[in-house]
């Protein structure tokens, strides 16, 4: 088995152990995307004066199975709405998008 399909295996099975289920994204002018998800409640954030804990929501999400959002991209999960405003982390295997809940 070569190192990338360990590492690949590795990945779904760390998703299927940590996510919070499967949430829809819809992208400006994109078809609505099914991708499953691990979600962070007021996720922590760098800024100029170091850490801090943030009223933003973290989805993260195989890149595999959803390559990138746009800011302004809207994340549906259990009847709520969290609209995307800023990629934070993409390390080419998963992603983190801080989000903001739409009421």
């Amino acid at each position: 088995m070569s190192w990338a399909a360990m590492r690949d295996r590795m990945d779904r099975s760390v998703l299927a152990k940590l996510n919070d289920g499967v949430a829809e994204y819809r992208g400006p002018g994109q078809q609505p995307r099914n991708v499953t998800v691990m979600i962070e409640r007021n996720l922590v954030q760098n800024g100029p004066e170091g850490l801090f804990r943030s009223d933003s929501t973290g989805f993260s999400w195989r890149k595999a199975e959803l390559d990138g959002v746009q800011r302004g991209g809207i994340f549906v999960f259990e009847r709520c709405r969290y609209v995307v405003e800023d990629t934070i982390s993409d390390d080419g295997y998963f992603v983190t998008a801080a989000c903001m809940e739409s009421r």
